[in-house]
């Protein structure tokens, strides 16, 4: 990858290291509970061949690949990174940041760092991508995009390497990478050297040279084989048609044919639609659909193997995947990078473009005014009068600026406001006709394409994520593990949780923080009346792990005996279900962000 320093840097700090940003402030949710917990059990038990499935201690996990379990694991086991959700979750914020640099460098392929960067602002606004299931959290989406931008950037790049040993190598990190995403996700990767097999037969130059380096590729094809066979082969061996029937039968037939959960179902048209309101929400749809729709003009007119590779990238996935019964938005995540790709695009193009057209209006109208008023101009000719001019329209640059920045201005002196700026349209047009007239007019229109470009932008939405970076939300964590400590205080045989809630319905990230608060204490059916005996026999507190619904049940019982509803005890909320806190284990009780409840 190559770029100018100064860019990288800016895509570093604004892009990528935010990514490592309060990474263990939250706990571990829904499926990235799962993969957690089958990590743990590697370390726990040094089976690192077959993970195991939340929430059973001892039963194989066959849905996809073990790569990704052993990428965290291993450095967690060498003492390289912290047993934690930040050790957890560095890989997936390290893979979205590399990812990140390669989608720069493919948009920089595209039309310039500018569309690079736009790129990577609209995938850092995307929220789902960066906060649910995504680059931040110990999933497989972070290692699947990786996989994409990766193979995507390394297939260009031999295309147009004519060094034959770069060619080669970057044919081999192609195929490398796919190996990640095969390794990790399974056939989630299998679109990537389909799309760069369409994007190649489209264009006529790459097509030729493919024909010629069949044997480069069929090399490659066997190195993928190689890499990927051995543990296939070992699960067959100890798990025979069983882990064909879990890993293809159930994961990917039924799940694209029927469902795993009825909630999974949506219409064949989820993708794009719930795609459209999550750009809306951070207000980049309208970029998105008029780069794309240009992208793909330009595609055409050019015979572009860049264009045809980046509009294949999102086109053909999403269309197959839509056929499918089940849909999840997380399944998009490696096909959302075009789509950024193509805002860019629209961006770098227009800041290539706009500025002689405008300045060459804002000349004609500074020719008119001569024309109509000769001796006006001539006074604004002055160099003290242009000095003026240009002074004013510098300080409308920076309201500009502070504006897009920071949000709206109001500066005022106890209730009298001196000064408002709620837009940026205003002081846009100032910069452009004050510079005219200064006799400024190519930069005047450049300053004014460039600042109404990134009045644009999702600005507020880029503010409004990093806010979001560092929020505190550890309930969980926080109450289990100080179970964990007063238990370990506590004299006698520990005293464990008692747990009324059926398996069908207890969450995974439930289950993977208090796993170890044991022994469990089960009960066979909802039991309303057994949470009295350990609330108020002090020879059997014991704290309880109950459905919500069920504790309601035993306040309402309460009440009616008491002819009023008695204090709630301590406890921690979560969602669906309640953990009460009798005696010395009141101390645990926290506030819903992990604080301790005052």
């Amino acid at each position: 990858m190559s770029a100018s320093r100064p860019w990288l840097v800016l895509v570093l700090a604004l892009f990528c290291l935010p990514l490592f940003v309060g990474l263990g402030r939250t706990d571990l949710r829904n499926d990235e509970a799962i993969y957690s917990f089958g990590v743990d059990r590697i370390l726990e038990t040094g089976d690192w061949l077959i993970p195991k499935s939340s929430p059973h201690e001892d039963a194989a996990f066959l849905e996809k690949p073990p790569l990704k379990f052993w990428i965290v694991a291993a450095p967690i086991r060498l003492g390289l990174l912290p047993h934690d959700e930040f050790g957890l979750r560095f890989w997936d914020a390290l893979f979205g940041a590399v990812a990140f640099l390669y989608l720069f460098v493919i948009g920089s392929r595209l039309a310039g760092p500018v569309c690079g960067a736009v790129a990577l602002l609209i995938l850092f606004v995307h929220r789902p991508l960066v906060f649910d299931h995504g680059l931040r959290s110990n999933n497989m989406e972070a290692a699947l995009l990786l996989c994409y931008c990766g193979g995507v950037f390394h297939y260009l790049a031999s295309t147009s390497s004519t060094d034959e040993r770069r060619r080669r190598l970057h044919a081999v990190a192609v195929g490398l990478y796919f190996v990640l995403g095969f390794m990790t996700k399974f056939v989630a990767a299998i679109f990537l050297p389909l799309v760069l097999a369409t994007a190649t037969l489209l264009v006529r130059v790459p097509r030729a040279r493919l024909a010629r380096e069949w044997r480069l590729w069929t090399a490659v094809g066997l190195l993928v084989l190689v890499l990927v066979a051995p543990w296939f082969v070992y699960a067959n061996v100890r798990f025979g048609m069983y882990f064909w029937r879990v890993i293809l039968g159930e994961h990917v037939y039924t799940r694209f044919t029927a469902y795993l959960n009825p909630a999974h179902v949506q219409p064949w048209s989820f993708y794009f639609t719930e795609m459209y309101h999550q750009l809306a929400a951070s207000g980049s749809e309208l970029l998105v659909a008029i780069g794309m729709v240009l992208l793909v003009v330009q595609t055409f007119r050019r015979g572009w193997l860049e264009g045809a590779v980046t509009v294949s990238w999102f086109a053909l996935p999403l269309l197959l995947i839509s056929f499918g019964s089940s849909k999840l938005y997380h399944y998009t995540y490696p096909f959302l990078p075009p789509l950024a790709l193509s805002a860019g695009y629209l961006v770098a193009l227009t800041l290539m473009l706009a500025p002689v057209p405008i300045g060459r209006a804002l000349q004609a109208l500074r020719d008119h005014a001569r024309h109509r008023a000769p001796s006006g101009l001539a006074v604004l000719e002055r160099s003290s009068v242009r000095a003026l001019l240009l002074a004013i329209a510098a300080a409308a640059f920076a309201v500009t600026a502070i504006s897009l920045v920071h949000g709206p201005i109001r500066l005022a002196v106890g209730r009298t406001v001196v000064f408002k700026s709620s837009g940026t349209i205003r002081p846009i047009v100032v910069i452009a006709l004050l510079g005219a007239f200064a006799g400024a007019s190519r930069r005047a229109s450049q300053v004014a394409v460039a600042l109404l470009v990134l009045s644009t932008l999702p600005l507020h939405a880029y503010r409004e994520s990093l806010s979001r970076l560092t929020l505190e939300q550890h309930p969980m964590r926080t109450a289990s593990g100080c179970l964990a400590r007063v238990q370990s205080r506590m004299a006698g045989v520990a005293r464990g949780l008692y747990v009324d809630l059926p398996d069908s319905v207890i969450s995974h990230p439930l289950y993977y923080y208090f796993r170890r608060v044991r022994p469990w204490i089960r009960a066979p059916s909802p039991e309303p009346s057994a949470l009295g005996r350990h609330l108020d026999d002090p020879a059997d507190w014991r704290p309880m792990l109950v459905w919500d619904s069920t504790y309601q049940d035993f306040m309402n019982e309460r009440a009616s005996a008491e002819s009023a509803r008695p204090p709630s005890p301590p406890m921690v909320s979560l969602p669906d279900v309640v953990v009460l806190l009798p005696g010395p284990y009141a101390a645990c009780a926290v506030a819903p962000d992990g604080a301790k409840a005052p």
